[in-house]
């Protein structure tokens, strides 16, 4: 049969001129060549998706994670340690999308969480007594320009741990011990 096949072929060829039948090879390689970056495209782009959905998950379970932190906040210094990991975590999503190593539309999806980071610093700022500002200008440079890049704003709906606001009291307690 691949004889047959091979034996027809032959035929074929023999009868078309060789300029005409270098250009359907050269059509049919072109065609090949087409579907083939089509489907690739297609491929690169659903897992570009999938990679896109799991990054923006890891960073929402990090956040929300670090928000759950809240209860368990006892002494000053959790306070200290809750704001700054929160503060750290922020920066380094901030420092990503800066440098254009995540999609714009992730860090948006997460301004909600940025807010709430300027809330941390003012009540850092008030309640632990240090130009806290100044030093977290220092420490967190990209999440202060991710702010300033996007407008950034505290949202007055969120609202601190309740031993946060009651910094003052824990303190005194703390050293009364």
């Amino acid at each position: 049969m691949f004889l047959n096949l091979t034996g027809i072929f032959l035929q074929l060829t023999q009868k078309i001129e060789t300029p005409t039948l270098a250009i359907i090879i050269s059509s049919i390689t072109a065609t090949i060549f087409i579907i083939t970056l089509l489907i690739t495209w297609k491929n690169v782009r659903e897992n570009t998706k999938a990679t896109y959905s799991q990054l923006l998950r890891g960073f929402h379970e990090d956040l929300t994670n670090r928000l759950d932190k809240n209860s368990i906040l006892k002494t000053t210094e959790d306070c200290q340690r809750y704001a700054n990991d929160y503060l750290n975590t922020i920066d380094q999503i901030a420092f990503l999308d800066i440098h254009k190593k995540i999609p714009v539309g992730i860090a948006k999806y997460l301004s909600r969480f940025f807010a709430y980071g300027l809330i941390i610093i003012d009540w850092y700022d008030h309640m632990v007594g240090e130009d806290f500002n100044k030093s977290a200008r220092k420490n967190w440079p990209n999440y202060f320009l991710y702010c300033q890049k996007y407008g950034i704003t505290p949202n007055p709906d969120d609202k601190l741990p309740k031993i946060m606001l009651d910094y003052n009291s824990l303190q005194d307690k703390e050293s009364k011990t």
